[in-house]
């Protein structure tokens, strides 16, 4: 006779939609805020709400990638319109006409969104409309820092204010949502002949993104400002980067990564 712990059930409400440069990334870094790095062990995290049909497809799927930050034993979005249309988008229609002969199955019951108190063990609301962008760190995914707090914050601690080093992508955190982001920025800067002080390097999430980042010039934009383009792979997410000092006796350093 084995035993299996049953899982706690977390509803996560989102209310509002995202605008400026907050992102989906963010929701996930608020949330391990709230929850603490151990705060999802054991728990399934659902996702629902007018905020979570606001998301993109590719966005929920960061979301959940990085349920692992709160030790969730797994996170879910129902399924709605964006990922149908991020189905058809990916030449996988067929899917998506599967997914639709039973879509009402593939999501939660009216009556449980409604009142979510009554079926979740516990309850998050997040308020889409007033999430600002985090940046989370240093030494543990849950200490949460609104962008524009963060060089006060950095003075305070005496942590070093200049970044020697930019990481954005890995596996899921690099969609081509995120990447073209990114090289908007980027390219502000090539037209403005900026010249980064930091070293930053691009890690594609997957052949496909590589392939339509590359096809649609975006890759192409982070070259022209210096960029390295590594491997379509992980590592920036857990902040792997060159580090050439004896690692005894480095000096304390800044990089931020996704």
């Amino acid at each position: 006779l084995r035993e299996f712990q049953f899982p706690k059930l977390i509803g996560v409400k989102l209310t509002g939609k995202l605008s400026g440069w907050t992102a989906p990334k963010d929701v996930i870094l608020k949330v391990a805020e709230i929850l603490t790095v151990k705060g999802g062990t054991g728990a399934i995290v659902e996702y629902f709400g007018d905020g979570a049909a606001n998301l993109s497809c590719t966005g929920k799927g960061t979301i959940c990638n990085m349920g692992a930050e709160i030790g969730a034993t797994t996170s879910t979005f129902g399924y709605d319109a964006s990922m149908e249309r991020y189905l058809r988008a990916t030449d996988r229609s067929d899917i998506a006409d599967a997914a639709n002969e039973v879509k009402e199955y593939l999501t939660g019951d009216d009556e449980v969104y409604a009142n979510p108190e009554q079926y979740f063990d516990q309850v998050i609301e997040i308020n889409l409309d007033t999430l600002m962008p985090h940046l989370n760190g240093p030494f543990t995914p849950d200490l949460a820092t609104e962008v524009g707090s963060m060089n006060a914050k950095a003075t305070e601690n005496d942590w070093p204010l200049k970044v020697e080093w930019g990481l954005i992508g890995s596996c899921t955190n690099s969609s081509y949502e995120d990447l073209s982001r990114a090289s908007s920025i980027a390219q502000q800067a090539i037209d403005k002949k900026l010249k980064t002080k930091a070293e930053f390097g691009i890690n594609p999430g997957s052949e496909k993104v590589r392939y339509t980042t590359e096809r649609d010039g975006i890759l192409g934009i982070f070259e022209e400002l210096d960029a390295k383009i590594f491997t379509n792979a992980c590592g920036p997410c857990i902040g792997q980067w060159a580090r050439y000092e004896d690692p005894k006796n480095a000096p304390k350093n800044s990089i931020i990564h996704s």
